[in-house]
Formats: structure tokens, C-alpha cells, sequence
């Protein structure tokens, strides 16, 4: 019994000594975190396929093999979900940086990943650091929001939208927006969207007959079709004096001199139309 307890406590201290072997490394981002072994990093919540991104300082000040610091070499993510990916960092890369990337069609929940950053051979007597990376998975990180969503014009005006896509997750994505539905008019864009930031572009479009367009926006992110959004916008474009009025504010509209005073005077009204329907 007394050999058993002996060799219990050698464990102990054993294991106390390789913690102690290692020191507090400095994650540079997505937290700015000193971390040891076994300390959990909250990444917060991104979508199916998307990437975070670890920027880790290999330079630590206290510990090695004169208690001087010293320089770890790498750093890697094991232990996965499975479907997960990642890369680790180039050797002597400075700051290291190690990805991880979800699966395409990972379900909504928490998920957790190892980083161990490896001092090579332990050539500096540094021992390794691993930490746990928390992150949760939900597909509602897209927001999108397409203004006004009905604009009435006359024909050969410009009815301009914003569209705005708001990336509410901690991960950086890219988006492709798309109309369908009005052929002549259909476009695509890649728009790049910063964790937790928002972009706005413009989508015009322009009749020249007497026609209502009902295009579809599509909003769906590169790293995964799940994490996607659409609206449905119309324009009708209608003739007649009633159609410049609102056509003025929208564009310059081509009509003889004699006429200028009155289209000039439709802006004014135009306006007041807009007070009244919207």
C-alpha cells in the first residue's frame, strides 16, 4: 500500500512538473489572451464552413533554459470535430498562425479543438502549451437587409436598392449576391464581410416598357450554402405624368425645354406622393 501511494505521488509532482515546464504564451488574435495549459479560449459563435484564425506570439520572457524565455517553432490544432479541418502554422513563423475550419454542414452546437504550441525537440526547454479552443456553431449569422423593397419609376429610370449584408458571426466571410428573375438585369458579387461588420452595395435596374420586374436577392456565403438569405424587391414601371413625377427623383428625364418648368415643378410633387404613400 505504501509503494502505491509512493508511486501516486510521483505522478503528481511528475505532472505538476511538465505543467510548470511550460509558460504563458500570448494570443495575439482573435483574443488578445495570455494562455497556459488546459485554458479555454471562448471563440464565440460562427456558421457551417466557416474559418477562424489564431495569431499566436511565439516569443515568451520568462522560463527555457537559462530563465531567460525563449522562441517556440510551431503551433498545430488536433482533436477535431469530425469533418473539421484546419492547417497548422509554417515552422518559424512569426506570429504563428493555425486555421480551423468548420464542416460545411456542421450542426448548430458547441465544439471544442486542442492548439499546442510546440517548442521543436524542446531544444529551448520550453515544453509545449495546449489550450482548448470553444466555439459554437449556428447558421444564423447572416442578416440582410435590401431597401426599399417596391419602387415605382417611369420608363428608362433607374430604380437603385442598397443592399445591406451584416455578418454577425466571429468569423470573416465571403458572400456572393445574385438577382434572378429580371433576366436583362441579373448580376452576381463577391462582397468580403469582416467578422461581426456590415457591407452595403447598390443593385440598379432599369425598364424601358411598361412592365412590373420582381427580382429575387440572394445573399449566400462561400464557406457554405446553409448560411444564406433572399428578398424579393418589385419594380413597376409605369408612363404617363403620374410615373415621371416619381421618375424625377430618380433620374435626369429626357423631355423638350418648354417642359422643364413643369418636370422641374414634379420633383416637388414627387415628393409629396412618396409623404403620402409610404
Amino acid at each position: 500500500m505504501a509503494f502505491k501511494a509512493q508511486i501516486s505521488a510521483i505522478c503528481i509532482v511528475s505532472l505538476l512538473f511538465l505543467l510548470n515546464c511550460s509558460f504563458a504564451v500570448n494570443i495575439i488574435s482573435p483574443v488578445n489572451q495570455d494562455v497556459k495549459n488546459g485554458d479555454i479560449i471562448d471563440l464565440g459563435a460562427i456558421g457551417p464552413g466557416q474559418t477562424v484564425s489564431f495569431l499566436i506570439d511565439p516569443i515568451v520572457t520568462s522560463g527555457g533554459v537559462h530563465d531567460i524565455g525563449g522562441t517556440y517553432d510551431t503551433a498545430q490544432a488536433t482533436g477535431l470535430p469530425v469533418g473539421w479541418s484546419s492547417e497548422k502554422s509554417k515552422l518559424y513563423q512569426n506570429p504563428m498562425q493555425v486555421t480551423i475550419t468548420a464542416a460545411p454542414a456542421a450542426p448548430e452546437g458547441m465544439y471544442y479543438a486542442n492548439i499546442t504550441i510546440m517548442d521543436e525537440y524542446d531544444g529551448e526547454q520550453l515544453g509545449n502549451v495546449t489550450f482548448i479552443a470553444k466555439v459554437r456553431i449556428t447558421w444564423d449569422v447572416l442578416e440582410v437587409d435590401v431597401s426599399p423593397d417596391y419602387y415605382e419609376v417611369g420608363p428608362g429610370q433607374p430604380a437603385r436598392f442598397s443592399i445591406t449584408v451584416t455578418n454577425k458571426g466571429s468569423a470573416s466571410d465571403v458572400f456572393q449576391i445574385s438577382s434572378v428573375g429580371a433576366k436583362k438585369w441579373e448580376f452576381q458579387k463577391p462582397v468580403f464581410v469582416p467578422a461581426k461588420s456590415s457591407k452595403v452595395i447598390y443593385y440598379e435596374i432599369a425598364g424601358y416598357e411598361e412592365e412590373v420586374y420582381t427580382p429575387k436577392i440572394k445573399v449566400v456565403s462561400l464557406a457554405s450554402d446553409i448560411i444564406s438569405s433572399e428578398k424579393n424587391v418589385t419594380i413597376a414601371v409605369r408612363s404617363g405624368l403620374f410615373g415621371d413625377y416619381r421618375a424625377t427623383n430618380n433620374g435626369a428625364v429626357v423631355f423638350p425645354i418648354f417642359e422643364l418648368i413643369i418636370y422641374s415643378f414634379a420633383g416637388i410633387i414627387s415628393n409629396l406622393i412618396n409623404l403620402v404613400t409610404v
